[in-house]
C-alpha cells in the first residue's frame, strides 16, 4: 500500500460522507489542498496549549500508525459528573485488507481513533455512528 493509494482511498470516502450527508465540500477542499479539515465544538477548553496537543496527536496516528487522516473534530461530553474533551479522527489505514471495516456501513458507522485529551497517552479505536449537521460530519454515539 502505497501513501498514494491511501489519499485515492480518502478522496472516496470523502466523496461517499459527502453525498449521503449532504455535507458541504470543505472536507474535500482542505484534503485535497493537502491539509485536514477539523471542527472543535467545545467552547471552553481547559486544555493547556491545546492546539499544539491536537496537531501532535494527528502527526502521531499518521507516523506512527502509517495512518492517513482526512478528518476530525472535538467534542466535549459528560461523563459521570467529568467532562471530557474527545478528539475523533478518521483515517485511512496501513493495512488494505482493513479498509472495508474503516468504511461507512449500512448502519452509519465508521471505524475511528478517539483520544481524552486530558489523558492523550490511551487512544482507543472503535466503531461509531456518524451523520450530520449544518453539513458537517458529526459523531451520534
Amino acid at each position: 500500500m502505497t501513501r498514494e493509494e491511501q489519499k485515492k482511498e480518502a478522496i472516496s470516502r470523502i466523496k461517499e460522507l459527502t453525498k449521503k450527508f449532504n455535507l458541504n465540500s470543505k472536507m474535500l477542499d482542505f484534503f485535497e489542498n493537502g491539509k485536514i479539515y477539523g471542527l472543535d465544538y467545545v467552547e471552553n477548553s481547559k486544555i493547556h496549549d491545546r492546539n499544539k496537543l491536537i496537531s501532535k496527536l494527528i502527526a502521531e496516528c499518521q507516523s506512527k500508525y502509517n495512518s492517513l487522516v482526512y478528518y476530525y473534530f472535538i467534542v466535549d461530553i459528560n461523563l459521570e459528573g467529568y467532562n471530557l474533551e474527545i478528539l475523533n479522527i478518521f483515517y485511512v489505514g496501513q493495512n488494505k485488507e482493513d479498509w472495508k471495516l474503516e468504511r461507512l456501513s449500512e448502519d452509519n458507522e465508521m471505524y475511528i481513533r478517539t483520544y481524552e485529551l486530558d489523558n492523550p497517552g490511551y487512544p482507543e479505536l472503535g466503531f461509531v455512528k456518524v451523520n450530520s449537521t449544518d453539513g458537517n460530519l458529526i459523531r451520534i454515539s
